[in-house]
């Protein structure tokens, strides 16, 4: 499995690379713009990122599918399991890369910011400077930045696993209707009403059970560990929903897949 994933970032670095290289030049232009540009910067970056992110992972998997080029993955030595749970993986780590990058973007333009006020830099105090400044002007702070990227990339995950199982069933129960991409997208339609009918199940169980009203602070707002323990119930379901579907899109790539 881990030649799978080395395959799969061999293949994609140019493409990472050009995405790093384009973000830091958009970073370095809108701190010419002062400290507000590096704010908008700070706020905006993670959105641009994570829509290449989820661009580049179904669009690699739809080439393997549907592309000569995929051919050889699936002539590999490799079960249908090996080859979902490596791209989910690979996906994973990717996400998690970016939420290092993030943070590094975070240190760069929280040094920016200290040094646009005249302070000398002390980077123990860079985060907390970035910190102090969320929390002034948007009314968060880090923490709630982490928890959010941490809950959005469960999201992403499950979404991307949605995408994989609706792709995967078109390629192979139902290989032979045309219009695919079409019929792929019925299928993924399908597959999230289910999985939203099945969520609201379960949250209408857990409801009585679990309370976030001690999460909410006397301020009336939701602190950092708050907010993870309020988004702890729909996370267990993104993870839960990514495991059991990448089981089905291992089982027919194992013995329904269709190239």
């Amino acid at each position: 499995m881990l030649n799978l994933i080395k395959y799969e970032f061999i293949r994609k670095y140019r493409l990472i690379s050009m995405i790093l290289i384009t973000i830091l030049a958009i970073n370095l232009f809108l701190l010419t713009r002062g400290v507000g540009g590096s704010m908008l910067f700070l706020v905006l970056s993670p959105i641009v990122l994570y829509v290449f992110y989820l661009a580049d992972i179904i669009r690699t998997y739809s080439d393997d599918l549907n592309k000569k080029t995929g051919y050889m993955l699936f002539m590999t030595p490799n079960s249908g399991y090996k080859i979902i749970s490596s791209k989910l993986l690979t996906a994973v780590i990717e996400g998690f890369a970016l939420l290092l990058v993030y943070f590094i973007l975070i240190l760069i333009n929280g040094t920016y910011i200290i040094i646009s006020k005249g302070n000398e830099i002390d980077y123990s105090q860079i985060i907390k400077a970035v910190d102090n400044l969320l929390s002034g002007s948007l009314g968060f702070n880090l923490g709630h930045v982490l928890v959010f990227l941490l809950a959005a990339l469960a999201f992403l995950i499950a979404f991307i696993t949605t995408v994989y199982t609706a792709m995967t069933i078109r390629k192979s129960i139902f290989s032979e209707i045309k219009f695919g991409g079409l019929f792929s997208f019925i299928i993924f339609l399908l597959i999230n009403w289910v999985l939203s009918f099945l969520s609201s199940k379960f949250y209408d169980i857990i409801t009585p059970y679990y309370d976030t009203v001690d999460n909410i602070s006397s301020t009336g707002r939701v602190s950092a560990g708050g907010l993870a323990m309020i988004l702890l119930p729909m996370i267990a379901v993104l993870i839960i929903q990514a495991v059991a579907l990448t089981g089905i899109s291992g089982y027919l790539l194992e013995k329904k897949i269709n190239l």
